[in-house]
């Protein structure tokens, strides 16, 4: 159970790492590692059942089962740049890789490339409401609404802004992007908010991410401890046995 419980922790320690690695990321999105009970290895391998009050029916420690995203907002930061958006509410970009799947992200540092186009930090496209590119010519004054749409020479264009029915139908792929499994729905009049000129910096918050990651090294090294006891014993024990 020991080595159970050293090897979650140790599987914890790097989803936190990874959370304290990205608290100055855009729009970044910290993951929860989430336990459950483990059963007995005789129970595991059918050799017991649960609940038959055997020596086998005991606890088997712990095992870390998912990895889930914490999807609450981060803090916003103002930068006067106006091709920095940030969503206000729910709600994601909706931006295209060159291969041509839709993606999703909260992070809007957003640039113009040489073709005109709208484009996120990776090069990938950010799409309006039709799933379209956007273009904007560079040398004509532009402005984003607190609705969400870039006004230029009296072209108005709906950035493309959706939610998921459920968040858990978001899987991370990197680079701050996420991918659906399931339909997304664009965001209805009322939900659309965006700021320009401020980007949402990221929702991992470093002084509660190192104090969990302090409290769970101090767990891994209890289950370590434990470890180096057992062996100790076993040595002694067999040590004493081989003097007879």
């Amino acid at each position: 159970m020991s080595a159970e419980g050293a090897q979650v922790q140790s599987q914890r320690l790097e989803v936190i790492a990874n959370n304290l690695a990205n608290v100055n990321t855009i729009g970044f999105k910290p993951d929860v590692a989430g336990f459950q009970a483990r059963l007995a290895e005789a129970i595991q391998q059918g050799d017991a059942t649960y609940g038959d009050q055997s020596d086998n029916d005991i606890g088997g420690g712990v095992s870390m089962f998912d990895t889930t995203t914490d999807f609450s907002a981060g803090r916003l930061q103002e930068t006067g740049n106006q091709l920095d958006l940030a969503i206000i509410g729910g709600g994601f970009f909706q931006v295209q890789d060159e291969n041509g799947e839709q993606l999703l992200t909260r992070a809007g540092d957003f640039s113009i490339d040489s073709e005109n186009r709208l484009i996120n930090q990776h090069g990938m496209m950010v799409l309006d409401s039709g799933g379209s590119e956007i273009t904007l010519e560079p040398s004509i004054p532009w402005e984003v609404s607190a609705a969400g749409e870039i006004s230029q020479a009296g072209v108005n264009v709906p950035l493309g802004l959706v939610a998921p029915e459920s968040l858990g139908d978001l899987v991370k792929v990197g680079s701050n992007l996420f991918r659906p499994i399931a339909d997304v729905s664009p965001l209805e009049p009322n939900q659309r908010e965006v700021r320009a000129g401020f980007l949402e910096m990221s929702a991992s918050n470093p002084t509660r991410q190192m104090m969990t990651m302090i409290e769970t090294t101090r767990a891994f090294e209890a289950n370590v401890r434990i470890i180096q006891s057992h062996d100790s014993m076993s040595s002694n024990l067999i040590s004493r046995v081989l003097q007879r």
